[in-house]
């Protein structure tokens, strides 16, 4: 049974200058590469062996020195393990061949057990001279193997595990989302494969890092949440998943936007007769979708035997109410109002609508208005028909102002409230006969809403000092100033100080750092209104490696990649300069990015075709404006021959007894034909 060298390639074909040896008599090729000749005969001392390797790719083939056997007559022994395995992990799918292989004579048998258990009967498993392949690995072939030989002598045993993984698989849900600012927003990263991966959060290439408002739960890492989603929470989302050497990842759009709703479809003005059913929709969009609600000359309609709402979304995030209204009266006659509203904001719309009878007035409620806004006024009048609605103030008939407008329907609005001018009390009069006419009063308060100035943060470096302040220029007292960090209240500490007064709020940090970056905004709040004003903070920072440039060895005429990647912001710029020779480097000129040479998305190098020129040092240089620059040099070597290496000595087998017999077949700077997933090339 073959002896397999550690690191050895795998070889093509074994040969003895016109003997051609193959698997199909006495002869076996390991998975490894390693020769076993079963049954040995005293002719196979006379014969030369060499191994040779072919290229992958190119073809290029080379050959190892010889080696020679030397046979004697058996002798009696206790079996030994000359091969066997520790552990293997190998993917789904594939195939393997545990190595087993021992000396000992008579030739010892061998039987496998898996888990303490023999082999169940199963096509994928073959039993070989060299060992046990299992094709088409499957995740229940994982387990404990138990190789036992044993002869007349005495026996010996070889243990290792196998683990089958199958390849990491992700998705990540909701593939496309859009919603309103101040959501929340939740992404869920579901994985399919072995266990013992790592889950890393991105967005738009850069880490996310979370803070009052992102989140990372899960006992794997596997959602993100973000709670009062903001516009610069917006961005493509990357989730991915590692496991040793392997990576998997997903990706989610998020779009947040200004989801204030707004009225898309609504109702019109009519008159009906006394019990005559009529029915009014209102349909609205924002996001996240809104709630519609409905009032009657201000009145919050309460659902009853003869008023009904009914409401439901349209796959495109519509909201579709319907008020229907049974058998209506003279009091069911007024101004019909829906309200569309949702955690960003509301949107309304009205109409009268007339149900014929008497007309009468309805009590007027004072009004509060604010400045700076529209304000709608409407006359409470119900019954039809009547002949005309007027207003006054002050006796003056209205409107007196480009500011006011009276609609047919008798409806008052006030644009950009003033206080002084708007302020007081307003008379509704309805014309019911020619000579007749019926009025109801009605008060207008106007309150001042507050008006913060405008402020802006300075560019920012880690370790500065910062101070902003908010301040409030006008608005009714007493006013309330609150701060909040990407939707979450700031509250002092941490290096971070609030202080406030009556019209003015300052934040403070004493040392910036990387969590300070975000979205603050300033809220000021009276009776009249909540503002707010809201600017971003970017911290920079001055560059730093993440991955540093170290020496490499590059192989003649094949691609290589001169590892280095930075990070910082605003994000820094990377310059590769080279110094050919290999004394101490002199000068440093920046390498010509051409079509052989460029420079990858992580600031990695790509040699497409190493050259001998290449030969040198390399200097990987990276700045941002921030801090001073950094830079880190390596050796680039070139790999250009390759010449077999000498096997090692072999020990003499006995007649009739196997033999192994090292492959170690591996020309220098050549690299592994068929190693999937092994490491190229053993030390010299």
């Amino acid at each position: 049974m073959a002896q397999v060298a550690p690191g050895m390639c795998p070889v093509r074909e074994f040969m003895d200058y016109v003997l051609l040896v193959s698997p199909e008599n006495r002869f076996f090729i390991t998975h490894h590469g390693g020769l076993y000749i079963s049954d040995v005969q005293k002719e196979d001392a006379l014969s030369t062996y060499r191994c040779i390797t072919k290229h992958k790719y190119s073809g290029e083939t080379r050959q190892s020195n010889g080696a020679r056997l030397s046979v004697t007559d058996p002798a009696e022994s206790i079996p030994t393990i000359l091969d066997g395995f520790h552990s293997q992990e190998v993917w789904t799918g594939h195939t393997v061949e545990l190595p087993c292989t021992a000396s000992g004579y008579p030739i010892p048998a061998i039987r496998w057990l898996k888990d303490g258990r023999p082999l169940p009967a199963d096509s994928r498993w073959t039993k070989r001279i060299t060992g046990l392949a299992i094709s088409d690995l499957r995740a229940e072939d994982s387990g404990t193997y138990i190789c036992e030989v044993t002869n007349t002598f005495g026996s010996a045993e070889a243990t290792g595990t196998l683990t089958v993984i199958e390849p990491l698989h992700v998705t990540l849900t909701p593939k496309k989302l859009k919603t309103g600012i101040g959501s929340t927003v939740i992404l869920s990263c579901a994985l399919m494969g072995s266990p013992e991966f790592t889950i890393r959060w991105y967005r738009n290439t850069e880490p996310v890092l979370p803070n009052e408002a992102i989140s990372i739960r899960g006992l794997s890492n596997e959602t993100l949440l973000i709670t009062s989603a903001q516009k610069s929470h917006s961005g493509a989302y990357q989730c991915f998943a590692t496991r040793k050497t392997q990576t998997a990842q997903d990706f989610a759009i998020i779009m947040l936007e200004d989801g204030t709703p707004r009225i898309v479809s609504s109702f019109s003005e009519k008159v009906v007769n006394p019990g005559e059913q009529f029915s009014l929709m209102c349909a609205a969009k924002g996001a996240p979708p809104p709630t519609i609600t409905w009032a009657l000359d201000d009145e919050p309609i309460m659902r009853d035997g003869s008023h009904r709402t009914n409401q439901y979304t349209m796959s495109d995030g519509t909201t579709i109410s319907h008020m229907n209204v049974t058998g209506p009266q003279i009091r069911d006659g007024g101004v019909y109002r829906c309200t569309a509203r949702n955690s960003v904001g509301s949107a309304e719309y009205q109409a009268r609508i007339n149900v014929r009878g008497p007309p009468s007035i309805r009590a007027m409620r004072n009004i509060t208005a604010v400045a700076g806004r529209d304000t709608l006024i409407n006359c409470r009048v119900i019954g039809y028909p009547y002949y005309s609605i007027k207003w006054y103030k002050d006796a003056l008939l209205l409107p007196d102002n480009h500011r006011q407008v009276v609609f047919e329907n008798g409806t008052l609005k006030l644009t950009d409230v003033q206080k002084g001018m708007d302020e007081g009390e307003y008379l509704c009069s309805v014309l019911i006969q020619p000579q007749l006419s019926i009025s109801q009063s009605v008060h207008v308060a106007v309150k001042v809403p507050p008006l913060i100035q405008p402020f802006e943060f300075p560019p920012a470096s880690i370790g500065q000092l910062l101070y902003i302040p908010c301040v409030v220029s006008s608005g009714d007292m007493p006013i309330r100033i609150t701060w909040r960090k990407d939707g979450q209240v700031i509250i002092s500490g941490s290096g971070v100080t609030i202080e406030s007064k009556e019209f003015m709020s300052s934040l403070q940090i004493s040392s910036v750092s990387l969590k300070h970056n975000g979205n603050y905004t300033c809220i000021a709040s009276n009776a009249a209104a909540t503002v707010s004003r809201e600017r971003q903070l970017i911290v920079r920072v001055p560059p730093r490696f993440v991955v540093q440039p170290n020496n490499q060895d590059g192989i003649y005429g094949k691609a290589g990649v001169l590892n280095c990647s930075v990070d910082g912001y605003p994000p820094p710029k990377v310059m590769w300069k080279h110094a050919k020779g290999s004394g101490n480097p002199q000068q440093y000129h920046p390498v010509p990015l051409t079509g052989r040479i460029q420079i990858l998305p992580n600031s990695s190098l790509l040699i497409r075709h190493v050259l001998e020129e290449d030969i040198g040092y390399y200097l990987c240089q990276a700045s941002n404006g921030v801090g001073t620059d950094i830079s880190k040099s390596m050796f680039l070597t070139v790999k250009s021959k390759s010449r077999p290496t000498r096997p090692p000595s072999t020990p003499a087998p006995q007649h009739g007894s196997a033999a192994p017999l090292p492959s170690a077949c591996l020309p220098l700077g050549f690299q592994c034909p068929h190693c999937a997933g092994r490491q190229e090339g053993v030390k010299r």
